[in-house]
């Protein structure tokens, strides 16, 4: 039966992970028109995702619901995030115009940049304004707007969001190949989304345990990011979708 197919297909590329189509069309004798079927509800039920040649297998994840207080942020995974900040670093250029998210990642950023020059950091972040005030060679532009006390970011009218920059650092809570970039406040994703369209190139900067992890607000997608610059190697269906995406994976 149709139902039976699909259920152990399913199964069979959850216990493999990355499955070729050729692989599928032997193991389960059945016609091109027919996989593509099955794959397309697969996906339309974010269980699988389509790589070059195949599928990957998503794995859930349970949904980041509420947002961890800011000493919680900041003092977890200190060492991987410092490490990120200094890959991100190492992308910016003199004479570059950039944005640095909100975040307890993204920020750290500055702590390597103290001998480029001529460097504007465009930013909605209370944390980044505050380190750019003692670093002469940047030229800090705040964002401006409200700020929210539980994440140090202010909120603006993204509809007035008028500059443009040549690299875009971006913060997200959740990483995944079904649901792509996540975060938990609609307001900051608003703005992370307004930043990615008005940049020439975007990095998204997070530690490994963003990675598998969806929040209920999705603000890009994959298509729209140039790299990921993370502490360690993903998994490898995430390596697989990266590289059939011409996506860098930094780190």
């Amino acid at each position: 039966m149709k139902y039976n197919r699909q259920k152990e297909m399913l199964a069979y590329i959850k216990n493999n992970t990355t499955v070729k189509n050729e692989e599928l069309l032997e193991k389960f004798n059945i016609s091109i028109q027919t996989l593509r079927r099955d794959l397309q509800k697969f996906e339309q039920q974010g269980l699988v995702s389509k790589v070059y040649g195949g599928v990957i297998y998503n794995e859930k994840r349970e949904s980041v619901k509420t947002i961890p207080s800011m000493e919680e942020r900041y003092s977890t995974n200190t060492e991987e995030k410092e490490y990120v900040g200094k890959l991100a670093a190492s992308l910016v250029e003199d004479g570059d115009v950039i944005f640095i998210d909100a975040g307890s990642t993204a920020y750290r950023m500055l702590h390597y940049m103290q001998d480029v020059k001529d460097v504007t950091v465009i930013s909605h972040s209370l944390d980044v304004m505050i380190l750019t005030r003692d670093m002469p060679n940047l030229t800090a532009i705040c964002v401006g707007g409200v700020m929210r006390h539980d994440t140090g970011a202010f909120h603006m009218d993204t509809s007035a969001y008028t500059y443009n920059c040549n690299k875009a650092f971006i913060s997200a809570v959740g990483v995944s190949i079904s649901r792509q970039l996540t975060n938990t406040v609609i307001n900051e994703g608003a703005i992370k989304a307004a930043v990615i369209k008005r940049s020439a190139a975007n990095y998204v900067v997070v530690d490994h345990s963003k990675f598998d992890v969806i929040a209920y607000n999705r603000f890009a997608d994959f298509s729209q990011i140039d790299a990921v610059i993370t502490d360690r190697c993903p998994d490898e269906k995430f390596v697989s979708f990266f590289e059939s995406n011409q996506i860098a994976l930094i780190y």
